[in-house]
């Protein structure tokens, strides 16, 4: 009985251990890095006009020093359609790290439930005054091509 018991106790451990939940590698460190987590919040929810709130009017997303999108309503629209086109899309941030005026942040992301392993993308936003100002995001070519 008592090495059943000791057994169940080893096996409690290693469950407690196992955990299909992700390991947080960021600290919310200040108000920036909470609009970036609000920003991810959004493209789980798949919430367009959220996903726009900490952004400057004149905000401007560059990939690949290309510049993709020109002010938060272009923003709006452009989320809007990326979660039509991508219904299952999911993100989850990897890192976070908040330097002064900047956020860098390192999110894995799945296009679709096909996809198992997700890609990488990071991200630095830009502040001023509270909002992003400016977005540079590095992902791989072929993201959309798959």
């Amino acid at each position: 009985m008592k090495n059943i018991n000791l057994l169940l106790i080893f096996i409690a451990v290693i469950l407690s251990n196992c955990s299909n939940a992700p390991k947080s590698n960021y600290e919310i460190t200040g108000k920036q890095s909470q609009i970036i987590v609000s920003i991810i919040d959004a493209v789980n929810e798949k919430n367009a006009e959220k996903y726009v709130i900490g952004f400057a009017d004149s905000v401007k997303v560059f990939v690949e020093s290309e510049m993709k999108v020109n002010g938060r309503e272009e923003m709006k629209a452009n989320r809007a359609n990326h979660f039509k086109n991508h219904p299952n899309v999911r993100s989850q941030i990897q890192h976070l790290v908040e330097i002064d005026d900047k956020v860098i942040l390192h999110d894995k992301v799945w296009l679709d439930q096909s996809d198992k392993t997700g890609q990488n993308i990071v991200e630095i936003f830009t502040f001023e005054n509270g909002e992003v100002v400016r977005v540079d995001v590095i992902q791989p070519n072929d993201l959309f091509k798959r």
